[in-house]
């Protein structure tokens, strides 16, 4: 009897989990160091990407000549660092081969580089994914565009475990994904935007949450970098100019310039500040602040001693009804330095806290459970 999609794709999740806490266990944690990127310019070969209205300009060309400009800087920069290509010249790569070359490298830093395109003339921006589950019907849309790649491989139904990137089904099974580098991808994410406000590509469309399989696949921070959309004008006479192409590539070293320097000095980069997934509202900058801050959380909030599930941390502080709570209840916010660390619920053991994390794990991927003792977040 065949075995059913969700089945198969649920075994390939926890493979690729167990894959993630083996070389989580085989680094040591002192003396972390930022030694292995791999820039991955996105399409290829027979497939070109999306292309300009004019038929002159191929994604594809864009993005290799983003990646190569990008893994030159870095080199030059920091020679200690092994830049990797996933492909340094016209050719088509798979998916699934991608994430494997960084998976195999041992890299601590995924990018991979796109361009946008609809079919209307109207949307222009930048934008960064992480990967996560947003039923939002743009992302969803870019989503199936990214992921239709893999139509164009031999037996893609058994190397991807049945999963069709036209079947708006298929993506459900996405929220059983716990990416261990969630945090780590949305800092690096919101160093994207916030180095490519200003640039040749205008407007910031902020971060957003995609099932995307090449960072699905992949066991290190990851992000994809959707530079600008081919099918506007503005944005496609910035991504044809060579100076400007060389302006984002510039902006784009900038962001892994600080996230080096976040990642070696604190050894623990959640520990440093964790942006929010902005919601897709036009105009809304990355960092907005709040309207009107909380108060600290004190000890007469909860009981002295309890187990919660943390969220997320991020650099504003938020009240408890804020949408990007999605609902979840007994919200509490703790003072972490540089960010505000959230919590939601109230538990009494750690079994209670864990299994209300799985349930949370498809809004909140990458939630874990912390213990509060004295109004104060305890390492377990």
């Amino acid at each position: 009897m065949p075995i059913s999609f969700s089945r198969r794709f649920l075994a390939a999740v926890l493979v690729a989990v167990c894959a993630v806490f083996c070389a989580a266990a085989s680094t040591p944690e002192e003396g972390l160091k930022l030694r292995k990127v791999v820039i991955d310019a996105g399409h290829g070969g027979h497939d070109p990407g999306a292309i300009s209205k004019d038929r002159k300009l191929y994604e594809k060309n864009v993005v290799l000549d983003l990646a190569l400009m990008l893994g030159d800087k870095i080199k030059k920069a920091y020679p200690d660092v092994k830049v990797i290509y996933t492909r340094d010249k016209d050719v088509f790569i798979p998916l699934y081969e991608r994430a494997d070359i960084a998976n195999k490298n041992h890299a601590d830093l995924f990018i991979s580089i796109h361009c946008n395109s609809v079919s209307s003339t109207a949307p222009s921006g930048f934008e960064t994914y992480v990967m996560g589950m947003d039923h939002n019907a743009a992302n969803m849309e870019v989503c199936k565009r990214e992921n239709s790649v893999i139509l164009l491989e031999d037996d893609y139904t058994a190397r991807y475990q049945g999963f069709d990137p036209n079947d708006s089904e298929s993506y459900i099974m996405f929220n059983l994904m716990q990416n261990a580098h969630f945090e780590q991808s949305l800092i690096f994410a919101e160093l994207c935007q916030n180095s490519m406000k200003g640039g040749p590509v205008i407007k910031n469309r902020g971060i957003k949450q995609g099932a995307l399989v090449v960072l699905w696949r992949s066991t290190m921070p990851s992000v994809l970098v959707e530079v600008g959309f081919i099918s506007n004008p503005q944005d496609m006479s910035a991504l044809a100019s060579k100076d400007k192409r060389r302006q984002i590539a510039g902006e784009l070293f900038n962001a892994f310039k600080k996230f080096k320097e976040q990642y070696e000095l604190s050894g623990d980069v959640e520990d440093e500040k964790t942006p929010d997934i902005v919601p897709d509202e036009p105009g809304r900058p990355v960092t907005e602040p709040a309207e009107a801050p909380e108060p600290p959380v004190t000890s007469s909030d909860a009981q002295d001693v309890y187990f919660a599930v943390q969220v997320f941390a991020i650099s504003k502080s938020l009240k408890p009804d804020d949408p990007v709570f999605k609902g979840a209840k007994e919200i509490r916010k703790f003072n972490a330095g540089k960010v505000f660390k959230y919590t939601a619920g109230t538990f009494k053991t750690e079994e209670e806290a864990a299994a209300a994390a799985l349930k949370m794990a498809a809004d909140f991927p990458g939630c874990f459970v912390v213990k509060i003792e004295n109004s104060e977040i305890r390492k377990k």
